[in-house]
């Protein structure tokens, strides 16, 4: 703590009056970085263009993005992995602000009430939250996960065009 307060510019008194240790202080930054993939991904669904230059640009904004952002550093697998009970719930309020946003986005794009209508908007919602994970298995370069993001967007915005 020491090391980040004279980092930061303040005593460690006055870090502790914000943070309460270095989890605290990493869910923190964690979150502010998910803050702004999750405002420029919604941004993306509300641009003027295309179906899929909307979801492509949301995906990218928020997945693509990232993995550019993480995929470089030493202590990426740590960082997509933490398990901190801290980091994990500050970033699963941004992520969830995202997939409300997108869920919304779909039912603009795909209106009805009926069951059937209900579900195809939740598979291409699932398609879109999931895959991405599955893209990235194989650690790709950058501009492969980015192909296959935009693939991935191309596809779901064929079915919804096509619903």
């Amino acid at each position: 703590m020491a090391t980040i307060a004279q980092a930061a510019g303040v005593s460690r008194p006055a870090l502790y009056q914000y943070f309460t240790d270095k989890d605290d202080i990493f869910a923190a930054a964690f979150a502010g970085v998910f803050e702004r993939r999750v405002d420029k991904a919604i941004a993306s669904l509300q641009a003027d263009g295309t179906l899929h230059f909307r979801v492509d640009g949301m995906l990218q904004r928020f997945d693509g993005d990232l993995w550019k952002q993480t995929a470089s550093l030493i202590h990426h697998d740590e960082l997509m992995q933490a398990k901190s009970p801290a980091v994990a719930a500050a970033v699963a309020v941004e992520v969830d602000r995202l997939w409300q946003a997108v869920a919304a986005f779909l039912k603009t794009q795909h209106p009805g009430r009926s069951n059937a209508d209900q579900a195809r908007r939740a598979e291409w919602l699932d398609l879109l939250q999931w895959s991405p994970r599955g893209l990235r298995f194989d650690e790709p370069d950058i501009e492969t996960y980015r192909q296959r993001l935009t693939a991935l967007a191309r596809s779901v915005s064929s079915d919804i065009a096509a619903a």
